[in-house]
C-alpha cells in the first residue's frame, strides 16, 4: 500500500514544479521537427558561462526548468544547421513559451562545431527507455552482458541469464532478429545504446512477452574521415584484453564505415553443489565441488554503407563473428549415507572445445512519397552460423583419501550446428486525419540442423550420431494508428496477426514433432500530458513466448552425470496479457519515472526437475499452468550538486507460479526486488568518477528460488591530449560478492548449487579519436551527433 500511496502522490504533485519554465520548439525549413539539438541558456549579463543546458526531443520540443524572471540569451546548435541565437526576457514567475525556432541548413558547418552538452544515462520513450552505453564507464572493458548488468530494472545473474520483471526478454541487434544476438559476444565498446521496450506496439514482434532489449551498435555520422580506437587490458583470475577500432568516411550523400573489436580472456568459475536424497539411505548426501577454467576469444568485423538521396535512403551492413572457446572442468562427487559414512567418490574431468563462425548481411530501403509523412520501408537480413563443440569426458573412481580406484571410464559428446535466421519486412506509413497510419508484413524463417553425439567408449569405439532438424516460419501482419488528439492526449491502437508453422525431427530416435497455430495480438497505448513535465501512460498488449530451440532439443546434456537436462519437443507457446500504468515527472534538478505492471501468463514454459531411481536429477521444461506477476518499478535521477549526478532505480514484484498439471505440489510465490544506484562525480576538470551498486533479491522458481546477487563497481576516467584521448581505470565487483545459484526444496530432495565466477577484475582503458572535431563516442556519455 505504501508503494501505491507513493505513486498517487507523484501524480498529484505538480503545481510547485510547473512554473518558471522556458519552452520552445525547433523545426527545419521544411517544417519537420529537429531532434537531439543542443540548446543552451545564458544570462545577458554573462554570455560566457552556461546557465542551463537541454536538448530537443523527437518532436523538436525543449524546456528549461527553474528559470526565474530576467533577461537571457538562448543559443541553439544542431548538426547540419546554422547556429541560432535569441535574446528573451522573462518578466514573471510564470512560464515563457517561445515562438517556433526555424533552423537553416548548413552542411558545410559540420567540421567546425564541437558540442559539449552531455547526454543523460537514461532517455524516456513512449514504450520504455534508452540507456546510453557510454555513460556506464565501469563496463567499457566488458561485454553487452556487463552493460546490461548495470542497466536499471534489468537483472543479469552470474551465468549471464537476463531477466526483466522476472522473465527473459527478446534480444535484437540493430532492431532485427540475429544469430549474433549473444550479449556475451558483443564488446561494450561497440555499443551505442541499449533500448529497453517494456510495452511494444503492434509493429514489434509478438514474441516479446516480457519486453525487448534492442542493442544498437555504433555508427559514424559526421562528414569527412573519422576514426577511433580503444584498448582495455587487465586481470582477474587471469588476463583480459579488449580492443576496438572504428573508421568512417562520409561525403555528401555517401557514408562508409568499418569496425573491428575483440574480447580475449581466461576466466575461472567454481560451483558448490549440495544435495540430500530423502528416499535413498545409502546415497543420502551428495557433495559436488567443481572448478572450470575457460579461455575465450571473440572477434567481430563490421562494415556499413549508406546513400541518402532526396526522396530515398539505401543502406547495407555486413557483420562477421568468430568465437573460439576451451573449457577445462573438474568435478568431484562424494556420496555418503544417512549416517554421514563415506560410500563413494569420483573425479570427472571434461575437456570442452568449441568454435563458431557467423555471417550476417542486412539491407534497407526507405522511400518518401509525395504526401507528407507517407513512406515505405523495406528491410531484409540473413544471419547464418556454423559451429562445432566436442567434449571428452574422463571419470575416475576415487577412494576416501583421493587415490585412484579401478580403470577410468571415457565418454564424449559433441555437436555440429548449421543454423540461420532470415528476416523480410515491409512497412508503410501515411498521415490520416492528423494521425499516423502504419501497416506492414514481416516474414521470419528460422532453420537449424544439428548433428549430436553422446557416446560411451566400448572397446575403443563410439556409437552412431543422431541429427536434429528444425524449421520455423512466422508470417506476421500488423495495422496500427497513432494520433495526438490535442496538446495533452495521445493514443496508439493496433493489432498484429501471426501464423506460426514449425516442425522438427530426429530420424534415428524416431522423434517427430510439429506445431501450427494462429494468434491475434491487440495492443493499446494511451498517454496524457498533465503538464509539460508530467505524463501518465497506460498500455495493454497481448504477447507470445515461443519455445526456443534449446527448450525443444531432445538431446540430454550429461556433462554432470548426476545432474542432467534436456529440452522437450512437445512444448507449446506461452500466451500472456500485459498491463502497465506509468508516470513521469521532470523537476528542476531531478526526474522520476514510475510504473505499475501486471502480467498473466498461461501455458508458462518452466523447467521442472525430478529425482530418478538411479539418483540422477533430470531437468526438462514443461508447459505449466499460470504465472501471475504484479510489480512496481521506478527510476529516479537527481543532481544534488554540480559535481555529483545520481541515478537510482528499483523494482519490486510478486510472482505467483501455479503448475499443478506438472505436480500437485508445484506452487510457489515470492516477493522479490532489485535496485541499482549509479553515481557520477567530477573530482576535477575533465575527469569523472563513477560508482555503481547493484542488489537483486532472491526470485521464485517452480521448486525453490534463486539466491540474491549483489556487487559494487567503480571506474575513473580522465581526458587528455586536447580531449581527443581518454584514460580509464575500472574495478568491477570490488568486494568480490557477486555469486549466482539456486536452492530447491522438494518432497524427494533438497538441492543447492552456488556458482562463483571471477567477477572482480582490474582494467586499464585508453581511447583515442581522430579526424574532424566531432568526438566519436567511446568512453563518454555524449550525444551521437558529437
Amino acid at each position: 500500500m505504501k508503494l501505491i500511496y507513493f505513486f498517487i502522490a507523484c501524480l498529484l504533485t505538480n503545481s510547485a514544479y510547473t512554473q518558471n519554465q522556458v519552452l520552445g520548439k525547433l523545426k527545419d525549413s521544411a517544417g519537420k521537427p529537429i531532434e537531439f539539438s543542443n540548446i543552451l541558456l545564458y544570462t545577458q549579463s554573462d554570455t560566457v558561462k552556461v546557465l542551463k543546458g537541454t536538448t530537443s526531443d523527437s518532436a523538436g520540443h525543449f524546456v528549461f526548468l527553474g528559470v526565474n524572471a530576467g533577461k537571457y540569451l538562448v543559443k541553439v546548435h544542431s548538426i547540419g544547421y546554422k547556429s541560432y541565437s535569441l535574446f528573451v526576457e522573462k518578466s514573471s514567475q510564470q512560464n515563457l513559451t517561445l515562438n517556433t525556432i526555424v533552423l537553416e541548413n548548413n552542411a558545410s558547418a559540420l567540421n567546425e562545431v564541437t558540442i559539449s552538452s552531455k547526454k543523460e544515462l537514461i532517455q524516456k520513450t513512449k514504450t520504455g527507455f534508452v540507456i546510453n552505453a557510454d555513460a556506464t564507464l565501469s563496463q567499457q572493458g566488458g561485454s553487452a552482458i556487463d552493460l546490461l548488468r548495470n542497466t536499471p530494472t534489468v537483472f543479469v545473474d552470474g551465468e549471464g541469464a537476463i531477466n526483466v520483471r522476472g522473465k527473459s526478454p527478446m534480444i535484437l541487434i540493430n532492431g532485427r532478429n540475429s544469430k549474433l544476438a549473444n550479449p556475451n559476444a558483443i564488446p561494450a565498446n561497440s555499443i551505442d545504446k541499449i533500448e529497453l521496450i517494456t510495452s511494444p506496439g503492434a509493429s514489434y514482434d509478438a514474441e516479446s512477452e516480457n519486453g525487448i532489449i534492442n542493442i544498437i551498435l555504433k555508427k559514424g555520422k559526421t562528414d569527412g574521415f573519422n576514426g577511433a580506437f580503444s584498448i582495455s587490458s587487465g586481470a582477474a583470475y587471469s588476463w583480459r584484453l579488449n580492443n576496438s577500432l572504428m573508421l568512417n568516411y562520409k561525403k555528401k550523400q555517401w557514408n562508409f564505415g568499418v569496425g573491428y573489436d575483440n574480447r580475449l580472456a581466461e576466466r575461472n568459475r567454481m560451483a558448490n553443489g549440495d544435495r540430500i536424497n530423502f528416499n535413498s539411505p545409502t546415497q543420502y548426501y551428495l557433495t559436488q565441488r567443481r572448478n572450470d577454467i575457460r579461455e575465450e576469444g571473440i572477434h567481430n568485423i563490421r562494415s556499413t554503407v549508406d546513400y541518402t538521396g532526396t526522396q530515398y535512403t539505401i543502406g547495407a551492413e555486413i557483420i562477421l563473428g568468430f568465437e573460439k572457446e576451451t573449457n577445462f572442468e573438474t568435478l568431484f562427487n562424494t556420496l555418503e549415507n544417512n549416517n554421514k559414512i563415506f560410500q563413494s567418490k569420483s573425479r570427472r574431468f571434461s575437456d570442452e572445445r568449441r568454435k563458431e563462425n557467423a555471417f550476417e548481411a542486412a539491407f534497407k530501403y526507405e522511400r518518401k512519397l509525395q504526401q507528407e509523412g507517407q513512406k515505405w520501408n523495406i528491410n531484409f537480413s540473413t544471419s547464418n552460423s556454423n559451429g562445432i563443440e566436442n567434449t571428452a569426458i574422463n571419470t575416475q573412481s576415487l577412494t576416501a583419501d583421493n587415490s585412484s580406484s579401478g580403470s577410468p571410464f571415457n565418454q564424449r559428446t559433441g555437436f555440429a550446428e548449421e543454423s540461420s535466421i532470415n528476416n523480410f519486412r515491409v512497412d508503410y506509413a501515411q498521415k490520416i486525419n492528423n494521425g499516423l497510419f502504419e501497416t506492414g508484413y514481416k516474414g521470419l524463417l528460422r532453420s537449424f540442423g544439428i548433428n549430436f553425439s553422446q557416446d560411451d567408449e566400448v572397446n575403443g569405439s563410439f556409437t552412431v550420431v543422431p541429427k536434429l532438424n528444425f524449421n520455423e516460419w512466422v508470417n506476421a501482419y500488423y495495422v496500427q494508428y497513432r494520433k495526438t488528439i490535442n496538446e495533452n492526449w495521445d493514443y496508439e491502437l493496433g493489432i498484429r496477426a501471426e501464423q506460426t508453422n514449425n516442425k522438427g525431427n530426429v530420424n534415428s530416435l524416431n522423434v517427430d514433432f510439429k506445431n501450427n497455430y494462429f494468434n491475434l495480438f491487440p495492443n493499446a497505448n494511451f498517454g496524457y500530458k498533465i503538464t509539460n513535465n508530467q505524463n501518465i501512460r497506460f498500455t495493454y498488449g497481448k504477447r507470445i513466448n515461443r519455445p526456443s530451440l534449446g527448450q525443444l532439443n531432445p538431446f540430454v546434456d550429461i556433462t554432470d552425470s548426476l545432474t542432467q537436462r534436456s529440452g522437450n519437443p512437445n512444448l507449446m507457446p506461452e500466451i500472456s496479457h500485459n498491463l502497465e500504468l506509468g508516470y513521469s515527472n521532470n523537476f528542476s534538478k531531478s526526474s522520476i519515472m514510475a510504473k505499475v505492471y501486471y502480467r498473466n501468463s498461461t501455458n508458462s514454459i518452466l523447467p521442472f526437475t525430478i529425482l530418478q531411481p538411479n539418483q540422477v536429477l533430470f531437468t526438462q521444461p514443461f508447459n505449466a499452468g499460470t504465472t501471475i506477476t504484479v510489480g512496481f518499478e521506478t527510476i529516479f535521477s537527481f543532481d544534488p550538486f554540480p559535481f555529483w549526478k545520481s541515478n537510482w532505480s528499483a523494482s519490486i514484484f510478486n510472482q505467483s507460479i501455479e503448475a499443478k498439471n506438472i505436480n500437485a505440489q508445484a506452487l510457489n510465490q515470492l516477493l522479490s526486488w532489485n535496485t541499482k544506484w549509479i553515481n557520477d562525480f567530477i573530482p576535477w576538470k575533465k575527469s569523472k568518477l563513477q560508482v555503481i551498486g547493484v542488489y537483486n533479491a532472491p526470485t521464485a522458481t517452480l521448486q525453490g528460488n534463486r539466491i540474491a546477487v549483489y556487487n559494487v563497481d567503480i571506474a575513473f576516467q580522465q581526458k587528455i591530449g586536447n580531449d581527443k584521448a581518454r584514460f580509464g581505470l575500472i574495478v568491477t565487483d570490488i568486494f568480490n560478492t557477486q555469486k549466482n545459484g539456486f536452492i530447491w526444496n522438494t518432497p524427494d530432495f533438497n538441492f543447492s548449487r552456488i556458482f562463483k565466477v571471477d567477477t572482480r577484475a582490474v582494467l586499464l582503458t585508453f581511447a583515442y579519436t581522430f579526424g574532424t572535431s566531432f568526438k566519436e563516442k567511446l568512453m563518454e556519455n555524449k550525444f551521437s551527433n558529437d
